[in-house]
This record gives C-alpha cells, sequence and structure tokens, in this order.
C-alpha cells in the first residue's frame, strides 16, 4: 500500500528541510505589511515556512493531505511553545469562514497537483482571498532533457533513534502529459534487519516556460508578476515565484 508522507518518509524530509530560512524566508515574509494580515498556506506540510512566520507573530494558518507531517508541524510547534493552527485539508475543497490578505505555496508544492485538480484548486484560492489579497506560488519546470532513474537506486540515508532509514528512488518522465514520476522505497533498518517498508508515488509536474501564466489568466487571476530569488534555496540556486492577484 503507498502512503503519502508517511513517518518514515516525514523523517527523512524533516531532517533535512525543517524550517526555511535566510532569502526564501526574507521573500515571503517581505508581502506582510503588518500583523493584522491573515495568511494560509495551503500543503504546509512540517510547518518549514508556517513556523517562522508564527514566530514573527503573524496570523498564519496551514492545512496538508498528511497526517503524519502535520504531527511533525505540532510537535516543532509545542517545543517554541507555539500552537500552530494547523488541519487536515486538500487544496481544491478546502473551506474558511475567513478571507486572506496572503496565500503562500512554497517549494514547488503546486507542482504535486495532477492537471485535473489545478484549475479548482485556483479556483479555490481565489474565492478565499480578499478582494486586494494576493497568491505568492511556485511551482517545477522543465529544461533540458530529463535522465530517468530505470531500477532502484539509493538516493538517502539517515541515521536516528529508532534505526536507520535508507531512501530509495525509481523515476521516468512522461512526456504525454508532462510528468516527472518518482517512485520512492523508505526502508527502516535496524540490526541489519528490515523492520518497516513505506511506498510512495510522488509524480511531479513539469511546466513549460510561459504555460503556468496562461494558466493562472485562464483562471482569474489577471495581475501576474513573476519574481526571481537569487540564492533563495541557497548560493547559486534561485527560485521564481508567481506573484497572482
Amino acid at each position: 500500500m503507498n502512503e503519502y508522507y508517511g513517518e518514515l518518509c516525514t523523517q527523512i524530509y524533516e531532517s533535512d528541510k525543517s524550517y526555511a530560512d535566510g532569502k526564501e524566508l526574507e521573500f515571503y515574509l517581505s508581502f506582510v505589511k503588518d500583523k493584522n494580515m491573515k495568511v494560509l498556506e495551503p500543503m504546509c506540510g512540517n510547518g518549514r515556512m508556517l513556523l517562522p512566520f508564527l514566530q514573527k507573530g503573524i496570523d498564519i494558518e496551514g492545512f496538508d493531505i498528511s497526517e503524519e507531517m502535520l504531527k511533525v508541524c505540532k510537535e516543532k510547534g509545542r517545543k517554541l511553545n507555539l500552537n500552530p493552527p494547523v488541519s487536515l485539508g486538500k487544496i481544491e475543497v478546502f473551506e474558511s469562514p475567513n478571507k486572506y490578505d496572503l496565500i503562500i505555496i512554497p517549494f514547488g508544492s503546486f507542482s504535486l497537483l495532477p492537471d485535473y485538480l489545478v484549475a479548482d484548486s485556483l479556483a479555490n484560492m481565489k474565492s478565499i482571498l480578499k478582494e486586494d489579497g494576493r497568491l505568492l506560488l511556485t511551482i517545477m519546470t522543465k529544461s533540458g532533457e530529463i535522465k530517468g532513474i530505470p531500477e532502484w537506486k539509493e538516493t538517502n540515508r539517515k541515521k536516528f533513534n529508532n534505526g536507520v532509514i535508507v531512501e530509495y528512488k525509481k523515476s521516468h518522465y512522461d512526456q504525454e502529459n508532462k510528468l516527472l514520476i518518482n517512485k520512492l522505497k523508505y526502508q527502516l533498518v535496524k540490526d541489519a534487519q528490515i523492520e518497516k517498508t513505506e511506498l510512495m508515488d510522488f509524480p511531479i509536474r513539469l511546466y513549460k516556460p510561459g504555460e503556468f501564466e496562461d494558466i493562472l489568466m485562464s483562471n482569474g487571476f489577471n495581475q501576474i508578476v513573476l519574481h526571481e530569488v537569487k540564492d533563495g534555496y541557497g548560493l547559486g540556486s534561485p527560485f521564481h515565484v508567481y506573484e497572482c492577484v
């Protein structure tokens, strides 16, 4: 049975991507003009962005489809004397009595959505934005030829209190659907024995240059600015953010 961000996957993710910082965090914080703004982070995961926002006293809430990720977010929050307002939810059907000044979807999370959910998700987010509210999101783009990984290949290995977690990956690019199809396997190894295995399908939609702007416009966002954040993920690792009104 495939698990989406199960316990082992979440442990690996958390060990590498616990908190947003540096230029990435500074960029998103720059859109919070005052502490009275209401901010929403769909697909908030382990709280890597949400918790630093809360530490700044910003009124932010989030949701995600992974119970394990939200569990980690809450545990980290308690250690920081915070009570992160996060819930289980899907972006295409999320409901709230609130209207938001700012909605953020960082780190390319939006590219995890299949095409058939994109329009509904954008429409839903637009429906809960204030009239002058902004949506900030990043996507994954295709650049150059993509080499697949036809057989399981070890891509990560981390030692934890409960043993060693080993990550394996295989992948191929689906040209017709513009999807990078990743299959991930996580194994918990203890005393040279495999104690637990998790499998996860992890398809990523890769957009062509200009394609996503057209999708945004066809879904009601007519003021779009594309920002480049130089060194946003570290030295020499820029990323782009769509600012949509």
